[in-house]
């Protein structure tokens, strides 16, 4: 579905303006790189986004993100229309949080990849599960669990401020900003400095 020359000249006139971490041309760039992802995808959304399949092989490859659990939430917080499908302007959204979000924009978007159901709180078992498949397995004689809930108990303590047994938001930013390493504390979501 090509679109007229004109055509594209406004998408990109609107993704320019709505989008706050990239210029024209880095834009006109994620277009391209848009349809080509569209185009490899063989299935009803194409013309209009690609979905996670793609999404995740593409995450994969530029970004060497390789957990399942974070790749999934990761595509929900781009996929902010909940249609199963990445459309250009989540796309050029979410690669601006993802690529150079300020550090607002990080905590939000790392807050909504660790609340895995959603309710607005990281629970001990949401935490739980991201350390799981997050951490390198070892082999050790003691039960690799009993390590990861220690963990936990751990992160509850220093980050749960209003020590109600799960993270909310507020919990969460907060120890963000007093000490920025805990941004992907229980998992990484970001691609890294390369």
């Amino acid at each position: 579905a090509a679109m007229s020359r004109k055509g594209l000249q406004l998408l990109v006139d609107s993704l320019t303006r709505s989008s706050k971490h990239f210029n024209r041309g880095e834009v006109e760039c994620l277009i391209k790189l848009f349809d080509a992802l569209v185009a490899k995808c063989k299935s009803h959304f194409a013309g209009v986004g690609f979905n996670r399949i793609v999404f995740r092989d593409t995450l994969y490859s530029a970004f060497g993100m390789t957990d399942d659990v974070v790749l999934d939430r990761v595509f929900s917080t781009f996929d902010r229309s909940n249609s199963g499908c990445i459309t250009l302007p989540e796309w050029v959204e979410g690669l601006g949080v993802l690529l150079r979000g300020t550090l607002d924009e990080k905590i939000k978007y790392c807050f909504m990849v660790y609340d895995l159901n959603g309710d607005g709180y990281i629970s001990r078992e949401e935490m739980f599960q991201m350390l799981k498949n997050s951490l390198l397995k070892q082999p050790a004689e003691e039960d690799p669990d009993e390590g990861i809930k220690d963990l936990v108990e751990i992160a509850l303590k220093k980050m749960d401020h209003d020590h109600d047994g799960k993270l909310s938001f507020a919990d969460f930013e907060k120890a963000v900003r007093d000490e920025n390493l805990l941004l992907e504390a229980f998992g990484p979501c970001l691609p890294d400095i390369k």
